[in-house]
Formats: structure tokens, C-alpha cells, sequence
């Protein structure tokens, strides 16, 4: 009797033992994957205006994950425990007070406690810049931190993939921190509007509707209707495609498209630059669209017809000018460049690169503008006029006594952290990484390659109202997400939604173009796939390019390819519908027809 009540006695123990081991490891499964900011010193969470240093010093040992994700965002050197010395850090030069140091975490429950200890001392250095910690593992760990000595604090009590690319999106502000968290666990955050990186899982969209993209692309790159290109879509905030194919060029030993090379975007340079410019300038009533040329430009204009237009009319391609003028035809004779005109290499008279070794004397431009003055206006309706953004550089940069290049990226692309669009991309990226258009048989007897296509726009220097801007695919997007966000992007204002609202909308009859932007038809499609809103809005691009923004659906459509390479007498992008029919998949795999 007292063996069966030991046995039962034993049995009942060992049960509860094992339970209290099942419940032990369904807690140590049960994973929290949310993110607590601790602390965030003068709201530096989210990273906000970019124009400043980033830098990362991980302790996660052999893992280096975070410097990937961090640099979805923007440029930010990493620092691995197991490949420096402390002494290689504090060496680094420019550290500046507007500069921020990432310094990131995960002790794992069997690592040495002293040895994590050990590691915290590197916060106990002297520094300049603003310092944030991320602590990835158990709340306990948090108590050994020196708090004094950091800015803002992270910690996700979880490490992995997912919690470690959630990190950097919370410290960009393309998420916030979870809004059910009670104030007392966590300081709360709203996102900054930069898009997140996801994926079509994340999305809940069939991955298999979205290979009819990677069919379209291939068979244009098949049928030499351009040699490679890069598509994106984002819907709702966040980046749910995005694919690069083919090569640069047709050559056998020709590079790779990778998602981080340039395009150049030709024409969707009116919105990326120039229109983004006139929403910036009215926004803070230094220009009203209104206006007529000759308030802004009336030395340039003087008293001529050209003096009355006003910009509206030319923002919407309503203004009477001419189509085009090719300009370079009168600066050659039986086919060759005149050397009246023209050196291989610069001096103080010849300064306009409008190529490799080809300058161009640098008072050409005033005689550019001078022919676009002889010239009669129409009447006026739609007519679609690259001349039209000729002037409107000339207003912007006199409003502002600035070159448009460096105002766009001084105030727009540098501090919302877009490192992969600019005019003159030569002065900035290696010249792998810019993609090459055609091979110039009329007129600069070369590939063309890191300079504008467009003749015009190199003929001004290589920064025209109408074309001269490189980018990727991912910049253009936040370019787009800009508008979508009706300017308020990543803690700045660049402009409101009237104005956004006024621009994208029709703005005369029989014209379906809003200022800068390009619409669809009245019967849907055009430019765009038929199934896009009619409140959607955005440009194409010689060169082979389309960037598309819905507001009513949340979605961005990105293409960009170099169709004119070799020729630009190549239309198969536009005969086989590629651009449309891509966006087209997108609107069907979101269930939208």
C-alpha cells in the first residue's frame, strides 16, 4: 500500500514537473518582437533630416545583418566587434556634433555577462556625435547600461532577421512603435512617411501573380527592346517589389543591373526636379505659378510675347511654344561639331562638357534662349514642350540666386537621405553605376555614358528644367511617396496638400496634363495602365522610363530602363506595352479591375 502511494505520490510530481518545463519553454518561444524605445533624447528617433554622418559599431558577434538594413536607408559605415579595434573608431575624422553613432547589442543568456560589461565600456568614451543604443535580448541587460552617456535607447527583447531590420526601419521612420503598448513600456512613435522594405508575403499578395512581371521583363530584354531595367511597386507605404534584370548594354561582358545603379530618368526630371521645385517655392510664397515670366525673368524676356505666358501654361504644356528645337544641328557643319564651337579639352572659354572630351564654348546657352525668343507661339492648347522648362529653371534659379542642381539636392534629395539621384552623375557615383543610353551617331559621336542624353539639356551644362537627373528606382519612389504624403516627409514640409492637389489636377480643357504632372486620359490609361485612377499622376521618360503615383489605391509604379541604347530609334518599349502591361499585373494582383 505505501509502495502504490509513493508510485502515485511520484507520478503526480513528475507531472507537474514536466508541465512546469512545458509551460518554462512556451514562454521562452513566446517571443516579443515589438520595439521599446527607452529613451530618445531631443526626439532623435526617428532619424529625420539626413544631411549628417551615420555610423554603426556592432557588438553582435559574426552577425552583420543591421549594417545591411541600415543601409536600406542611407549610407551608414558599420563597425564589426570582430574585425576592429575600439582605438580604429575613435581615429575617424569629421565626427560632428549633428552626427549619430548606432551602437548595437545582443547578449545571448549563455555569453559572459562580464565580457557584455566589457563591451558597454565603449560607451563610456568621449563623443561628439549623438549615440544610440539598440539592446537586442533580455529587459535585465538594460541596467548595465551607462544611460548618462547615451542619447536614445531601442530594445527588442527578441534577435533575429526580422527583428533586426524592424530596428532600423523604427530608427528611419518608416515604422512607428506599436501603438498598444502602454506609454509606461515604451516612448511612442509615428512613422515619417519614408517608405519600409517588405515583401509580397508581408503583403498577403500571391507571389506567383507577380511573376507575369518577370515574364514581361525578360521578353523585352529578349526582343531588344532595352537591355535591362529595374521595376518597383509599393502599396500603402511600403516597398512590396523590387527587381532588377538584364545588363547595362547588349555586350557579353556587360554589368549587371543591380537595384542601387542609376538611370537616366530624362523627362520625369519635370516632376522629380523642376515641378518638386515651383510646389517648394509656392509653399512659401516666393512664386505663384500665375505669375507671368516676365515678373521673374523680364530681363531675359523684355517686352516680347514670352514676357505674358504665365507659368501655369507652361507647366501644363499650354503656353504656345514650340515642341522642340534641336539645338546642336546649327553647331555642326557636313556632319562633325564645328571647332569654332567646340575643344577637347576645357579652358577658360570652353567650359560646357557636353561629352567626353567635348566642351563646348560657354556662352552658347544665351544664344539657345535667344532662339527660343525668335520663335513664334502658337495658339493656346495642349502642345507638349521641353522648351517650356527651359524657363522655368531660369525663374527658379533667379528666385532662389542658386543653380537648380544644388538646390535640389541641398534641400531636397541630401536631407530626406536619397543618395542615388542627382544631376551630373559623373561628379558623384562611380561611373559603373551609372547605366549608359545610346550610342550618339548624329551629334557626339560616342556612347553616351554618365552625361544627360537628352542634347539640349548637355548643351546647358548637363542640368535642364526638362531632363538631366540619374536615379534608381528606390529614390524615385520616395520621390513619388513625396507627393502621395502631400510634402510632410520624414519631419520636413516641402509643401500642403492644396498645393499638391492643385498641381495633379486637370488644368484646361482638352489638355488632360496637371502642372509639371502628366494624367490619364479622360478615358483612362495614356501614359499610365487603364486600371490607374483618375487621380493619379506622374511622368515618362525618353530614355524609357515611368513613375507613377494612385492616391486612391496608395500605389507607386516605378520603370526605368535605357531603351535607347543603342538607338533611340528603338520603340519596342512602347509598341510591346511594357511599361503599362507591368503595371497592369500590379493592379490585377491587388484585385483592382
Amino acid at each position: 500500500m505505501k509502495a502504490k502511494l509513493f508510485f502515485l505520490l511520484f507520478q503526480i510530481l513528475s507531472f507537474q514537473f514536466i508541465a512546469q518545463i512545458d509551460t518554462d519553454q512556451r514562454s521562452t518561444n513566446k517571443t516579443d518582437e515589438n520595439l521599446y524605445i527607452i529613451k530618445n533624447t531631443e526626439d532623435i528617433i526617428p532619424f529625420d533630416k539626413l544631411n549628417k554622418n551615420i555610423r554603426n559599431v556592432s557588438f553582435i558577434d559574426g552577425k552583420h545583418l543591421i549594417g545591411e538594413k541600415l543601409n536600406l536607408f542611407y549610407k551608414v559605415d558599420t563597425f564589426h566587434v570582430d574585425s576592429f579595434r575600439i582605438d580604429d573608431y575613435n581615429a575617424i575624422e569629421k565626427q560632428d556634433f549633428n552626427d549619430i553613432l548606432i551602437v548595437s547589442y545582443a547578449p545571448k543568456p549563455n555569453d559572459s555577462i562580464e565580457n557584455y560589461i566589457k563591451h558597454l565600456q565603449f560607451l563610456n568614451r568621449s563623443h561628439k556625435e549623438y549615440v544610440v543604443v539598440i539592446l537586442f535580448g533580455d529587459s535585465s541587460y538594460i541596467e548595465h547600461i551607462p544611460m548618462q552617456n547615451i542619447d536614445a535607447l531601442v530594445h527588442c527583447p527578441s534577435y533575429s532577421k526580422k527583428t533586426v531590420s524592424k530596428s532600423a526601419h523604427l530608427l528611419f521612420g518608416a515604422i512607428g512603435t506599436n501603438k498598444n503598448l502602454s506609454s509606461e513600456q515604451t516612448i511612442h512613435t509615428e512613422p515619417n512617411g519614408r517608405l519600409s522594405f517588405s515583401s509580397l508575403e508581408d503583403a498577403q499578395i500571391p507571389v506567383e501573380s507577380f511573376k507575369k512581371i518577370d515574364d514581361i521583363a525578360l521578353n523585352g530584354i529578349r526582343a531588344g527592346a532595352f537591355p535591362g531595367c529595374q521595376v518597383l511597386v509599393a502599396v500603402k507605404d511600403s516597398i512590396i517589389f523590387r527587381r532588377s534584370y538584364g545588363n547595362h548594354t547588349y555586350e557579353a561582358d556587360s554589368k549587371k543591373v543591380s537595384n542601387d545603379d542609376v538611370y537616366d530618368i530624362a523627362s520625369i526630371t519635370k516632376i522629380a526636379a523642376s515641378t518638386m521645385m515651383a510646389m517648394y517655392l509656392e509653399y512659401r510664397n516666393m512664386l505663384d505659378i500665375d505669375d507671368t515670366l516676365g515678373k521673374y525673368i523680364g530681363d531675359l524676356t523684355g517686352d516680347s510675347p514670352f514676357s505674358r505666358i504665365n507659368i501655369r501654361e507652361m507647366l501644363a504644356h499650354q503656353s504656345g511654344l514650340k515642341s522642340w528645337i534641336p539645338f546642336y544641328i546649327k553647331t555642326m557643319s557636313e556632319g562633325k561639331i564645328k571647332s569654332s564651337l567646340y575643344r577637347n579639352k576645357p579652358d577658360s572659354i570652353f567650359t560646357i562638357k557636353v561629352a567626353e572630351d567635348i566642351y563646348l564654348k560657354n556662352n552658347y546657352p544665351d544664344i539657345m534662349y535667344d532662339r527660343i525668343l525668335s520663335t513664334s507661339l502658337g495658339s493656346k492648347k495642349y502642345k507638349y514642350s521641353d522648351l517650356c522648362y527651359y524657363f522655368t529653371q531660369k525663374v527658379f534659379e533667379s528666385i532662389l540666386n542658386q543653380k537648380q542642381e544644388d538646390f535640389v539636392h541641398e534641400m531636397i534629395y541630401e536631407p530626406l537621405g536619397l543618395r542615388n539621384i542627382r544631376y551630373l552623375p559623373l561628379d558623384h557615383f562611380d561611373k559603373e553605376k551609372i547605366v549608359p543610353t545610346e550610342h550618339d551617331s548624329l551629334y557626339r559621336k560616342q556612347l553616351i555614358h554618365g552625361h544627360v542624353h537628352d542634347p539640349g539639356a548637355a548643351m546647358l551644362g548637363g542640368v535642364g528644367g526638362h531632363a538631366g537627373v540619374f536615379s534608381n528606382a528606390t529614390d524615385l519612389a520616395s520621390i513619388m511617396q513625396i507627393f502621395l504624403k502631400n510634402g510632410n516627409y520624414a519631419g520636413q514640409i516641402l509643401f500642403d496638400e492644396n498645393i499638391r492637389k492643385d498641381y495633379t489636377r486637370k488644368q484646361y480643357e482638352k489638355n488632360r496634363r496637371g502642372a509639371g504632372f502628366d494624367r490619364p486620359r479622360s478615358n483612362g490609361g495614356g501614359t499610365c495602365d487603364i486600371l490607374a485612377s483618375e487621380d493619379s499622376f506622374g511622368h515618362s521618360g525618353f530614355t524609357g522610363t515611368l513613375a507613377w503615383a494612385d492616391p486612391k489605391n496608395d500605389i507607386i509604379f516605378v520603370f526605368l530602363s535605357n531603351r535607347v541604347h543603342p538607338d533611340q530609334e528603338n520603340w519596342k518599349i512602347r509598341d510591346m506595352n511594357i511599361r503599362t502591361d507591368i503595371q497592369h499585373v500590379v493592379y490585377q494582383s491587388l484585385g483592382i479591375d
